[in-house]
């Protein structure tokens, strides 16, 4: 077992790291011994910005559902709770199932959104230092929370090299 807080924060760090990669591997008109420099990152994630909260959103709805609901239980609430006037952000936080899992994950995400505009993708070890710690979220299953964690930053990948025409 691993804390939802660690398997939350490993989460969010995957989607912006992967997608961030997926991006700049695509940049062809940018020399590859830049593509990784700060003023590069900057630069990208201002011309992605638009994109990057959606994608995330989509993305995380699907692996917070996972990591807080069984499938039966998740199609039977969300029949209940959804709307056409429901916004990506309202699942999302739907998807957290409580407010403390919600604010746990904005927290994450304006952190790691802030080093990418500062022009750096986090490291491990500033990952393990700085990441929002609330044991209170309880423990994820290692296996699911590795198997959610790693498709993320599959889909993270994809999309990032997807967002460059």
């Amino acid at each position: 077992m691993i804390g939802k807080d660690i398997a939350i924060a490993a989460l969010v760090r995957a989607f912006f790291k992967y997608y961030v990669i997926g991006i700049l591997e695509k940049q062809t008109d940018v020399d590859i011994q830049e593509r990784f420099e700060p003023k590069t990152v900057k630069r990208i994630m201002l011309n992605h910005y638009g994109n990057i909260s959606k994608h995330f959103n989509q993305e995380a709805f699907y692996a917070l559902s996972r990591m807080n609901y069984k499938p039966d239980e998740i199609e039977r609430l969300l029949k209940d709770f959804a709307s056409k006037n429901t916004t990506d952000v309202d699942l999302v936080r739907f998807a957290c199932r409580s407010d403390e899992m919600f604010s746990v994950m904005v927290a994450e995400y304006k952190r790691n959104f802030l080093n990418l505009l500062a022009g750096g993708i986090e490291t491990e070890d500033d990952h393990i230092k700085a990441y929002t710690r609330e044991p209170s979220l309880g423990e994820i299953d290692t296996d699911l929370a590795e198997n959610i964690i790693n498709r993320m930053a599959a889909q993270a990948y994809r999309l990032g090299k997807d967002a460059v025409v």
